[in-house]
């Protein structure tokens, strides 16, 4: 069967056969949850978990990933939502002994992610918590995978002190933690809807997977699709997919699922995913006023004094450096009573940015030297100024003829203007 007649459907076979079905390095990311250990029953001959032993269900476990890393495209992720269990009143740690399997295929283990997953049973037994979470291990088959973490930034809970410290932070947002909280739809016999599944993951946590591991038209593998959720999220999120499932009800029932939810499972905004373009440029106007302040000072201290004032100003010329953001002309007014050479003024501004703290800027600087204030702001300009401690709270906006009044209290020229209560970020 080719292989586009193999995508956008779900197939009755066993995920233990998945290389008859579809063809080599051709999936971008899986993301599945295999069956329990010897503890539900899914209504199937031959089966993998109910009634096997232990071992010989790892050992099906690992032939069913081997097929899936052979199906995996280089750049490939896996993604395996997965827990431990009890036996005889003992923890077996099925997602450690899981790993080692994975690791005789060739499948790198790259992060462990914690999922609450909040709706549990409310009773434990005698000795045991109560088990409200489950591990997501997320395996790449080489050093070079997709990972489009920029896609799941937020810019919520992000700590006030990002005012003064802008190079600390990404312009779009703060990567998620290794904790998500994303609650477990109503399941099994107590739910009302159409989702009768043992485990049914949640939209948001299949959501965040799919921003982080996949762009639309790649190709989404789940080999124990059941009631086929991750297959209905990435077709709302316009990937393609595959699907196995040996229980025909559940892919009668994913059927059912595109329907219910309106023709695939349109993406939903998971609440702070992605920052607005207000904070992305207050970073970056943060960043440069502040690159401006750290490198005066820097070049006074070395050449005493040598500078008298310094203009930043964002240029349109684009990024050469890698990890630069933004090309930022920086103009340094020259001290005459000083009498530094321009040569050596830019020789030392060029090293000063070439290590930390400015290299991690994110800024790659172009640097000019002037002898007057004049030769910086033109005559029918006016500009904020800022003194030579703060750069994230505007001291004066001045036209240009005034300029020299004040001079002497604000180093930092721009035509940027941020305004900051210093009190709200401490």
């Amino acid at each position: 069967m080719k292989f586009q007649a193999v995508l956008n459907n779900v197939h009755n076979i066993d995920a233990r056969n998945i290389c008859s079905l579809i063809e080599s390095e051709s999936v971008d990311v899986t993301i599945t949850s295999p069956p329990y250990f010897d503890m539900k029953d899914y209504g199937c001959d031959g089966q993998i978990g109910f009634g096997q032993t232990y071992d010989a269900y790892l050992d099906d476990l690992k032939n069913v990933f081997e097929g899936v890393f052979r199906c995996t495209k280089r750049t490939g992720t896996l993604w395996v939502v997965i827990d431990a269990l009890r036996k005889s009143g003992e923890v077996v740690p099925l997602p450690f002994d899981f790993d080692r399997k994975m690791r005789e295929i060739g499948w790198k283990l790259r992060e462990i992610i914690i999922w609450e997953k909040d709706k549990t049973v409310p009773w434990v037994h005698k000795g045991q918590v109560r088990n409200c979470f489950e591990y997501v291990l997320m395996f790449s088959k080489s050093d070079e995978y997709n990972f489009y973490v920029d896609n799941v930034r937020s810019c919520e809970n992000i700590k006030k002190w990002w005012v003064k410290y802008p190079e600390r932070y990404n312009p779009n947002g703060k990567a998620p933690g290794g904790v998500w909280d994303f609650p477990i739809p109503t399941q099994g016999s107590w739910g009302s809807g159409y989702v009768r599944h043992f485990c049914p993951l949640p939209d948001e946590l299949i959501e965040r997977i799919l921003q982080l591991s996949s762009v639309e038209g790649d190709v989404v593998l789940d080999p124990f699709s059941g009631s086929g959720a991750v297959l209905a999220k990435a077709f709302g999120m316009n990937r393609a997919f595959v699907g196995i499932e040996l229980n025909s009800e559940y892919i009668d029932m994913f059927h059912r699922y595109l329907a219910a939810v309106d023709g695939g499972g349109a993406s939903k905004d998971i609440e702070g995913r992605s920052c607005s373009k207000d904070f992305y440029r207050a970073i970056l106007d943060l960043r440069v006023l502040k690159y401006a302040r750290v490198l005066y000072k820097k070049i006074n201290d070395e050449l005493d004094g040598a500078l008298l004032a310094m203009r930043a100003e964002y240029s349109t010329g684009c990024t050469k450096k890698k990890n630069a953001l933004v090309v930022v002309e920086y103009k340094m007014v020259l001290r005459q009573d000083v009498g530094c050479a321009v040569d050596k003024v830019l020789d030392v501004a060029t090293r000063l940015s070439g290590k930390a703290p400015l290299s991690k800027f994110g800024i790659e600087p172009y640097f000019v030297t002037c002898e007057r204030v004049c030769d910086v702001v033109a005559r029918d300009e006016s500009v904020s100024l800022y003194t030579e401690r703060v750069t994230h709270k505007v001291w004066k906006k001045v036209a240009a003829r005034e300029l020299s009044d004040v001079l002497g209290a604000g180093v930092i020229i721009s035509s940027i203007c941020v305004d900051f209560d210093e009190s709200n970020y401490e």
